[in-house]
């Protein structure tokens, strides 16, 4: 039953938060060394 369970909804909820963020910050980083790369590419073309 839900009663019964361990589950913290709050501390669950503040691990998807930060699971978020950060998914948001890895695609950040993806999304410059794209950038990167093809300005690079440019610079060698």
């Amino acid at each position: 039953s839900l009663e019964g369970s361990n589950t913290d909804i709050a501390d669950e909820f503040t691990k998807l938060i930060i699971t978020q963020q950060a998914y948001l910050a890895n695609t950040k980083v993806i999304t410059t060394a794209n950038n990167m790369v093809q300005d690079l590419l440019n610079v060698l073309r």
